[in-house]
């Protein structure tokens, strides 16, 4: 009888968390499934409250709410976090839904090349019961390098580097800065879209920041910017008006010749569109 006892009480705390894990579910994907390593590594998590009751999820002292676990392929240990994560309160109410982005490259040194795998976790109210998210996969990768530059800035000695990788079926294009001496990655950034009718344009200011224009689609250019910390600090795209293209430097800065701002048409203006390689992008 009191083996019985044990087994029933047993299969009932199973249900009752089979049953408790469905009424809290918890959605990660990544923006992108590949990411330059140096770059901001965001992913989107989706929290939904299949119950009929208000959760509030609030950080206590030493334990937030929500936590992050990122494993990389080939590895027994999950990586360590570089800094502890915060986020704000959040309050879900019967049957509601909330998403928002989060970037594991605040609190993660994501630097090495390869497959990864994030899992998020949320704390209940009661302290103790946990709900876990899918494995995201995503990759990290360091793409093809076409131009460097080395730069001393902040007393360090940097390495701009314009790098080319596949995103999606696409070529696109990747600021990224690295320490001359450490090797380490600082940062990098998304510039643009590349379509390999013309050789980039690149060209340096007088505060070291990285100056790319280059053919995105048949009709449109673009001029990005990316400062000496990894950040892209300015894109705008371009249609082409005649003459050769270029950057040239004035006493205002550097700016791109050839070409001048393109301004999407407005809502209803837009010609119909009747293939898909009519769209720009």
């Amino acid at each position: 009888m009191k083996n019985l006892l044990c087994i029933l009480t047993a299969t009932l705390l199973l249900l009752c968390g089979l049953c408790a894990h469905a009424q809290v579910e918890l959605q990660l994907s990544p923006v992108r499934h590949d990411f330059m390593v140096g770059e901001n590594v965001v992913f989107k998590l989706t929290i939904t409250n299949y119950t009929d009751k208000a959760i509030q999820l609030s950080n206590t002292p030493g334990r937030p709410w929500l936590n992050f676990m990122i494993n990389r392929q080939g590895e027994n240990m999950p990586l360590t976090p570089t800094a502890r994560a915060k986020f704000p309160d959040l309050a879900l109410t019967p049957g509601s839904r909330r998403s928002f982005e989060v970037d594991l490259a605040g609190f993660y040194a994501i630097r090495s090349t390869g497959r990864h795998a994030a899992v998020a976790t949320i704390r209940m109210p009661d302290g103790h019961t946990t709900y876990s998210s899918n494995r995201a996969l995503f990759a990290m990768i360091d793409g093809g390098k076409i131009r460097e530059f080395h730069i001393q800035a902040r007393g360090q000695r940097l390495r701009l580097n314009l790098k080319l990788a596949r995103i999606d079926g696409k070529d696109c294009l990747f600021g990224q800065v690295e320490g001359l001496d450490t090797h380490r990655i600082h940062g990098a950034c998304y510039l643009a879209r590349f379509l390999n009718f013309m050789k980039p344009i690149v060209l340096l200011d007088s505060a070291y920041n990285m100056h790319v224009l280059c053919q995105s689609s048949p009709e449109l250019f673009t001029y990005a910017v990316m400062d000496t910390k990894g950040n892209r600090s300015h894109a705008q795209y371009y249609k082409r008006t005649g003459g050769p293209l270029d950057l040239i430097s004035t006493g205002k800065g550097i700016i791109p010749v050839g070409v001048a701002p393109y301004e999407r048409p407005k809502p209803g203006a837009e010609k119909p569109v009747r293939k898909t390689s009519d769209r720009p992008f």
